[in-house]
């Protein structure tokens, strides 16, 4: 009887080895009918790369204007050739008088730049959102984050902001 269920135990894991050995065969064959499918969420929403000027300041820890963060920044931000633009240089001037030459990625024209003050009550809207969002993607530290993300907050819900006054959504803008 033990001679009996030994057999009928190599018996069956021979037919276990065979099975497997046919499933690998059939998977070699059709890798696309086998090939692990990936679970990743579907994305919810446009993805808002701003300009590269801002990214690198938003890496090393600065604070960068709300103006990137607007969609006329980010629809501009968008049509930049990067292929072609990063390898370009420009002369700037150094705050120690200094004439240097750094990556016309890593510059902007400052004249085409909307103070934070200037922008509208809706483009600041639109652009603090945008910019903390970028701050937690340049892992930036949770308190700075909520820091800023509790100041635009009280922005948002001061009594001015539903003012039919624009002055006074000017002066909240001016403030922050």
């Amino acid at each position: 009887a033990e001679q009996a269920a030994e057999e009928l135990a190599q018996c069956q894991h021979h037919l276990q080895d065979e099975e497997e050995a046919r499933i690998a065969e059939e998977c070699k064959k059709n890798k696309a009918k086998y090939a692990p499918i990936p679970d990743f969420e579907v994305p919810s929403g446009p993805v808002n790369i701003p300009a590269l000027y801002a990214t690198h300041k938003l890496k090393k820890g600065e604070y960068c204007k709300l103006y990137f963060f607007t969609n006329v920044s980010l629809a501009e931000a968008e049509s930049f050739n990067t292929s072609i633009n990063n390898e370009a240089l420009t002369l700037l001037k150094a705050d120690n008088g200094q004439h240097i030459w750094v990556p016309a990625s890593n510059s902007r024209d400052k004249s085409a730049i909307i103070k934070d003050e200037d922008l509208t009550w809706e483009q600041f809207g639109k652009a603090a959102v945008c910019l903390m969002n970028a701050m937690r993607e340049h892992d930036w530290q949770k308190d700075r984050v909520d820091m800023h993300v509790k100041f635009w907050t009280v922005l948002e819900e001061h009594p001015w902001c539903r003012s039919p006054h624009n002055h006074l959504k000017c002066t909240l803008l001016l403030y922050q």
